[in-house]
């Protein structure tokens, strides 16, 4: 990738940043505080070097698009066919993925029929708006280079300029937390391990409750916990243990967990596990970390400079629109028509497919296994 050092916005560049929700709204109705996108979201507007405009995907007008110089797309499931278009004909937009935008499922891969996603963690849904948003962007910006690979392992992804930031952004009430609870040195912790909860199986909070169990301990479990007050409980844990079983960008709370002093027990579906800063010492890690903000907009601006990509034939408003209303039900049938042929007696006799199978079902089964330091402290 190229060089950003010395890359930055013009003072008057008019950026605009989408998301569906921002750090204000709550996560749920259930759960009355941010999710991690939105944390993650937030940080980097807080360390933006230029004014930016914050809309929400339904306060987008269509015709708003273009008076922005560059806009910077979040978490935008709710995105119309109208706004797609304009997005897609002005094309002077950056994507910044915290999930994997392509999937019906949204990575959640346990929730699908298909062993593909369920057992190979591998999404094969198509997905003709987020398409069209990605070949018409000027990049796209991930979170780790594991998130990327499961883009890139999508048959209908087709690829696009990008940069990998190495994990979540975390604000600097965050760093100076960190850095407070450093100076003051080791504390006693109240909890000898914790968990968090999760209804998703993707996150692996049965699997990671089994694992304490199985060392003799009864987990505290973080759940329904506002962001400070998850820190407060991490920052008294002497080991923290998280198993995602399907998908997991980035994860914050290992990144939280380890900075605050906890002893982090993970596995390489963790997408920051699998980056080199992870196996650094804490010093070396924690300067990555701390960067990851104006790393962020240094990408950005290397983007900004790049002219639109070349426009294809514009799609009308009808063909989005029925793609639209469409991509859900069509992911899903798909998935269950895979099922089912999965599940046929023929199917170990397709060769090329039931090999590709085979060989993502194994892989999987390699990265769930926990790094190393198994023992808890």
């Amino acid at each position: 990738m190229t060089s950003s050092s010395t890359m930055a916005l013009p003072s008057e560049a008019r950026v605009a940043f989408v998301a569906d929700q921002f750090a204000d709204a709550p996560r749920t109705p259930d759960e009355p505080y941010p999710g991690g996108a939105e944390l993650t979201d937030a940080a980097a507007l807080e360390a933006a070097p230029v004014p930016v405009t914050c809309l929400r995907s339904a306060e987008l007008k269509p015709e708003q698009v273009r008076t922005f110089d560059l806009l910077i797309l979040g978490n935008t499931e709710a995105l119309g066919a109208a706004q797609v278009q304009a997005l897609a004909a002005h094309g002077r937009h950056v994507l910044f993925e915290h999930d994997l935008r392509l999937c019906r499922w949204r990575g959640n891969f346990p929730s699908a029929p298909d062993r593909m996603h369920r057992l190979g963690a591998t999404c094969t849904c198509p997905h003709p708006a987020a398409h069209t948003l990605f070949d018409s962007a000027l990049g796209a910006i991930f979170l780790t280079e594991s998130q990327r690979r499961h883009y890139a392992k999508n048959p209908y992804y087709k690829g696009v300029p990008y940069a990998v930031l190495g994990s979540s952004l975390m604000n600097r009430a965050f760093f100076a937390e960190v850095d407070r609870r450093r100076a003051e040195g080791n504390t006693e912790r109240e909890h000898r391990v914790t968990v968090c909860y999760s209804g998703s199986a993707s996150k692996g909070f049965e699997e990671a409750r089994a694992f304490c169990r199985e060392h003799g301990e009864e987990p505290f479990v973080i759940r329904h916990l506002r962001p400070e007050e998850v820190l407060e409980v991490l920052a008294n844990s002497k080991n923290f243990v998280y198993l995602p079983q399907a998908f997991e960008a980035a994860g914050r709370l290992p990144l939280e967990a380890r900075f605050l002093g906890a002893h982090v027990i993970t596995n390489r579906v963790t997408g920051i596990a699998q980056e080199p800063w992870w196996q650094l010492d804490d010093e070396g890690a924690l300067e990555h970390v701390r960067g990851a903000p104006e790393r962020f907009w240094e990408q950005v601006a290397r983007f900004y400079q790049r002219p639109a990509r070349a426009a294809r034939p514009a799609e009308s408003l009808a063909s989005l629109s029925l793609k639209s209303a469409t991509r859900r039900p069509l992911a899903t049938v798909l998935a269950a028509g895979r099922a089912a042929l999965e599940a046929s007696p023929l199917y170990p006799n397709l060769g090329r497919a039931a090999q590709t199978l085979a060989r993502a079902e194994a892989h999987h089964q390699r990265v769930l296994a926990p790094l190393e330091s198994l023992e808890l402290v």
